[in-house]
């Protein structure tokens, strides 16, 4: 028996430690396959993490940004209130300058019809 398990291996060991090895090679090889995907990913994400904190950033710039856009605003449409007050203003006091100098001109009318009779 122990000759026949002799003859055997010497037979077949061959074979069975090579194949036994091409399984270690595909095993390491899909080690390694796996090893780069997992880099690739860590990789991929660094930059999406990167990418996600320029956004956060960018937005807290935009959000600064867009406050002060507001304040301006408000600013300028006070100011336009006021420019539109003061050219009310204005328009009042050329209306009232007309009606001042048409009764000017009716009382210098009326003075001299007075002063005709």
């Amino acid at each position: 028996m122990i000759g026949a398990v002799k003859s055997f291996l010497r037979i077949f060991g061959h074979a069975l430690t090579k194949s036994v090895h091409e399984r270690m090679d595909h095993v390491d090889h899909a080690i390694d396959l796996i090893i780069d995907q997992n880099n690739r990913m860590a990789r991929s994400q660094t930059a999406v993490l990167q990418s996600s904190i320029h956004m956060v950033n960018t937005l807290n710039r935009l959000e600064g940004d867009l406050h002060a856009v507001k304040q301006k605003i408000l600013r300028l449409s006070a100011k336009g209130e006021l420019e539109e007050a003061i050219e009310k203003t204005l328009d009042d006091v050329a209306e009232l300058k007309d009606a001042a100098t048409n009764q000017v001109a009716a009382l210098g009318e009326g003075g001299a019809d007075a002063a005709d009779e």
